[in-house]
């Protein structure tokens, strides 16, 4: 029987040790740390998730600037906003997606590093490559939490993670193939062919690819384990990359969708701001 993977009690977890920082700041500066969230337009999915940080903040005693920025907004328009609130905040996120005109690159690298709680900006990511990094992009650290969490072995397991974003798989092939968890990691994406030669070899599947219910049980290997990150929308209904259907009995373990990277991924945006802070 495949155990569920809960984000909750990870994320109560995460929330637990970041109040402690958060407070510790307060005790000293005697003030709540103030985190900045932009977002362009009016993105529904954008909406909703800063919506979510804004509760989490107000849960956990830290400040919410929310700047809402017409569709149209350029760099320049977005770099004065950055601008106009950096000597005041001690984190500052722009909410993805973006308009299509905007280029992401280009806008998260107008936030300063340290800064930079979702970890995204180029000096931040770089300094994976070294042992002095601080930070993780949240959805990577809260897979990462999760695994550690539930105590999944990850030391010569083979470790497929299916997507190439630098918000997944660049943090997560770096760290998962390091010392501290040894994994013998590979990259599948979307030109990849014959994605079920390297998914049946996985102990552990990562799916962070936005297709609804791409990977059904003949993907996966028997007693295995399937982290879901994959979100996608088909008539009005979300939908995780992998289809449950039959897994009971066919894996070790599974992380739910909803319920599982997802609730962990908020907290662990905190979670930076606390290690920023500290």
């Amino acid at each position: 029987m495949e155990q569920i993977l809960l984000g909750k009690p990870v994320a109560k977890q995460l929330d637990k040790n970041s109040e402690l920082l958060i407070n510790a700041y307060k005790d000293k500066k005697g003030v709540q740390p103030l985190l900045t969230a932009i977002t362009v337009g009016e993105n529904p999915a954008s909406l909703l998730y800063v919506s979510r940080k804004q509760d989490k903040a107000k849960e956990l005693g830290v400040d919410f600037n929310w700047l809402k920025l017409p569709n149209d907004s350029t760099p320049i328009e977005v770099l004065e906003q950055i601008e106009a609130t950096k000597k005041i905040s001690q984190g500052i996120i722009v909410q993805l997606p973006l308009p299509v005109h905007l280029d992401f690159e280009e806008i998260v690298n107008l936030i300063p590093p340290e800064l930079d709680v979702d970890g995204l900006t180029t000096h931040n990511l770089g300094y994976l490559y070294s042992k002095n990094y601080k930070i993780l992009p949240a959805t990577s650290l809260a897979v990462l939490e999760l695994i550690k969490y539930y105590d999944i072995k990850t030391e010569d397991k083979n470790i497929v993670i299916a997507g190439r974003s630098r918000l997944v798989s660049s943090p997560l092939s770096k760290l998962l193939s390091s010392k501290q968890f040894n994994g013998n990691v590979t990259v599948v994406h979307s030109k990849t062919s014959d994605l079920k030669s390297y998914t049946q070899q996985a102990d552990i599947l990562i799916s962070a690819i936005g297709k609804s219910r791409l990977f059904n049980i003949d993907y996966l290997k028997k007693g295995s384990v399937a982290i879901d990150i994959g979100i996608s929308n088909v008539d009005n209904k979300n939908y995780g990359d992998i289809n449950p259907k039959g897994l009971e009995e066919h894996l070790i373990a599974r992380s739910p969708f909803p319920g599982g990277v997802g609730p962990i991924t908020v907290s662990a945006l905190f979670a930076n701001l606390a290690q920023l802070i500290k």
